[in-house]
């Protein structure tokens, strides 16, 4: 992928990585739920499909304020370019989102009766939405690792973690919703917050990565861009907001809760934290890199 000169993202930019990867996330977990067993996490692959749908809704809508001209959006979606990073995630969205809907309107057909069984078609989109989905988490952090910014080209492991984030806020976000529903989805909920955890340790594994291999860079930009970030304006948001809160004290809890059973307020705070710190690592990685 060649480099690019990037102008600088807006906060909506960081809006639509966020909801993008909770929407891919909530995707590939609700397929991979109804390829082990789709009776027994029946729960968590509604919830799955209904909150990848609601939230790509947005994105669209952010990609087109942020080009300022609706026609360059449609020119991306008409014009197909294998060398543009903009083309290939326009095309991305594109057909994520034909196969989050189909995947919500089946889920939807079987919850009011209008069909009795539809797995089959639901596995069959959901393994190509997968692939899409998959590609709309981890790409934006190759979209910045392929631009020509100092803290962001040297960071290798970028890829990786707008993947783990995406996970972890998407099982954060449907465990939060499946709380509301009491006991009935206890065993959905177990599982969904033994993915969060793993993908919360993936996630800041990838933290480290991406610190270490900046630093081993030896750019003087790129370390003055990392120092930013580490110890500068952006430090408070980073370690307190997005390591601390967002990802250690969520991950301790839920290490804690699975040995013993924690409330479901403080479960509920568990996922809310998660949300948190997957924006605001997102946010101060990229308000670092474009300062």
């Amino acid at each position: 992928m060649p480099l690019l000169q990037s102008s600088h993202w807006p906060f909506l930019i960081d809006v639509y990585f966020l909801l993008g990867g909770v929407a891919g996330g909530a995707f590939v977990i609700a397929t991979v739920a109804n390829l082990l067993d789709h009776r027994r996490y029946a729960q968590v692959v509604r919830v799955g499909y209904y909150l990848a749908l609601l939230a790509l809704l947005p994105c669209p809508l952010l990609l087109i304020i942020d080009l300022g001209v609706p026609s360059r959006f449609m020119n991306m979606m008409l014009h197909w370019n294998r060398t543009s990073p903009m083309s290939m995630g326009s095309w991305a969205l594109g057909g994520f989102s034909v196969c989050a809907f189909l995947a919500a309107l089946f889920t939807l057909m079987e919850d009011t009766g209008k069909a009795r069984d539809l797995r089959t078609p639901k596995v069959i989109v959901g393994l190509i939405g997968g692939f899409f989905g998959f590609f709309l988490a981890a790409y934006p952090g190759v979209l910045l690792g392929a631009t020509a910014r100092p803290l962001w080209i040297n960071g290798h492991s970028l890829g990786a973690l707008f993947l783990a984030v995406g996970a972890s806020t998407a099982a954060a976000a449907m465990a939060l919703i499946l709380s509301s529903m009491g006991g009935r989805a206890a065993e959905a909920l177990g599982r969904l917050r033994t993915m969060m955890v793993l993908a919360l340790v993936v996630q800041v594994a990838a933290v480290v990565v991406f610190i270490f291999s900046v630093r081993a860079s030896g750019s003087p930009a790129s370390l003055q861009a990392l120092t930013t970030l580490l110890s500068g304006q952006f430090s408070m948001m980073f370690w307190g907001g997005a390591i601390v809160v967002g990802s250690l004290v969520p991950l301790a809890i839920a290490v804690l809760g699975m040995r013993r059973q924690i409330s479901p307020g403080l479960a509920a705070l568990v996922s809310l934290l998660v949300l948190v710190g997957g924006f605001l690592t997102k946010y101060s990685i990229m308000a670092a890199g474009q300062l």
